[in-house]
């Protein structure tokens, strides 16, 4: 099964598939400028993917260990994008002051 037909099936939107397509081509051109020695720069991104990592069944697995091996850290390591964002506003639920800590919630009782 294709990969946009199995996160259809999964109900992702067309939206994300857009948005995660956009992120990965972003890696790939991220890869591109700092190995300028991998795979032949003349053919498209998508297939400049495949070819720097050597045929790969897996290639963004691939160009991340190759990457990480390299000294650079992951190329595609942020692909979800609320990745490094907070859920919350800071410092909330963190009080310093004793009456207003929130209180433990009640144990489990296993028995």
């Amino acid at each position: 099964m294709e990969a946009g037909a199995l996160l259809r099936f999964h109900c992702f939107g067309e939206d994300y598939l857009r948005s995660l397509e956009r992120r990965i081509l972003a890696g790939i051109h991220r890869a591109k400028a700092l190995f300028l020695e991998w795979g032949d720069h003349r053919l498209p991104p998508w297939q400049w993917l495949i070819d720097a990592a050597e045929r790969s069944a897996h290639p963004v697995y691939r160009l991340n260990r190759l990457s990480i091996a390299a000294g650079w850290g992951a190329i595609f390591c942020a692909l979800a994008s609320g990745a490094g964002r907070r859920t919350t506003k800071a410092g909330a639920g963190s009080s310093h002051d004793i009456a207003s800590a929130r209180m433990p919630g009640q144990p489990i009782d296993s028995g």
